[in-house]
């Protein structure tokens, strides 16, 4: 496959989407991703990073549609492989797109690398289709931990589901989103 081919249709990364990748990341270094709460720039840099750079992101079709220091909006368009035995939303599904969220406000705003420690989350209502957003935000923060919580709504407006989630946030050298 030549290097600049587009991906494979099972998934994987192409030589170039691998160096584009790896560009990213060193920008990210470069440009301080580790050192705080993120500026414009740094927030369209973590964007972008996610929404190429993180394959289970990229797997389950999550994408980010606006990131603010301790906000984010992402969103899924709902696919046949996204639903369970019985035609709804699988739970893993909602349960991603919350975490992906509120890790990405987290990270939005503490400018460090963070994991998620603890996650709770509430199946609300069923979505056989079309697109689920979630909009995150953080709501507690302290040195080495902050709370931040997701709600998710259908195309119609409804709350589908909602979780909470405490991450720990590291405070050692290293990209943001790695």
């Amino acid at each position: 496959m030549p290097e600049n081919s587009e991906s494979p249709e099972d998934g994987r990364l192409s030589q170039g989407e691998k160096a584009d990748l790896e560009e990213l990341k060193k920008e990210a270094v470069e440009n301080g991703l580790d050192t705080g709460a993120l500026d414009e720039e740094r927030l369209t840099k973590l964007a972008r990073y996610f929404d190429e750079a993180i394959s289970f992101s990229r797997h389950i079709g999550s994408r980010v549609e606006k990131v603010e220091p301790g906000r984010a909006i992402l969103y899924i368009d709902v696919e046949d492989h996204h639903l369970n035995g019985n035609g709804t939303l699988h739970g893993g599904v909602y349960a991603s797109l919350i975490d992906n969220a509120m890790g990405i406000s987290v990270l939005s705003k503490v400018g460090l690398r963070a994991a998620t420690i603890q996650m709770d989350t509430r199946f609300l209502g069923p979505v056989n289709g079309g697109r689920i957003i979630c909009h995150a935000e953080v709501l507690h923060r302290t040195r080495r931990m902050a709370t931040a919580q997701g709600s998710v709504y259908d195309e119609e407006g409804n709350l589908v589901a909602m979780g909470t989630g405490t991450f720990r946030v590291f405070e050692s050298e290293g990209v943001t989103s790695v």
